[in-house]
């Protein structure tokens, strides 16, 4: 009587796991390898009309919600925790309608520097942020 035995397992040494990563042929001119990405569909994130990279349509993508956006964009975010130097080059985070606080004048109407200046949820709350831009309703 054998209660505590294990039982061996036999593997085929040719079984090779499926991964479900992409192999990328790296054969492929530049311009091939553009082609296979190009034709790639993503939906926006406050419409969710569908868009090829082809269309040039998505124009962002959203900080809070890290949805790609080609409308309902609120703007830049004018605070100092949405600030990234690239390079030497300032960028500011995009963020869409959804995310952005309501209650905040900059985000109702332009009273930025540009058009399409906001104010995200935590730069409203940080004390860095100039007071000018934090005005509630």
């Amino acid at each position: 009587m054998l209660c505590c035995s294990k039982k061996n397992k036999v593997y085929d040494e040719t079984y090779k796991p499926k991964t479900k990563s992409t192999i990328i042929d790296d054969q492929l001119t530049s311009k091939e390898f553009t082609e296979q990405f190009i034709g790639e569909v993503l939906s926006c994130g406050t419409c969710d009309k569908a868009f090829t990279l082809r269309e040039n349509a998505i124009v962002a993508s959203c900080g809070g919600c890290y949805k790609f956006l080609h409308c309902g964009i609120a703007g830049k975010c004018v605070g100092p925790n949405c600030l990234f130097k690239i390079k030497g080059i300032d960028y500011r985070e995009t963020w869409c309608v959804n995310c952005v606080p309501k209650n905040a004048i900059i985000n109702i109407e332009n009273i930025g520097t540009v058009e399409c200046d906001c104010l995200c949820r935590e730069c409203l709350d940080d004390p860095k942020t100039p007071n000018k831009f934090k005005r509630k309703i």
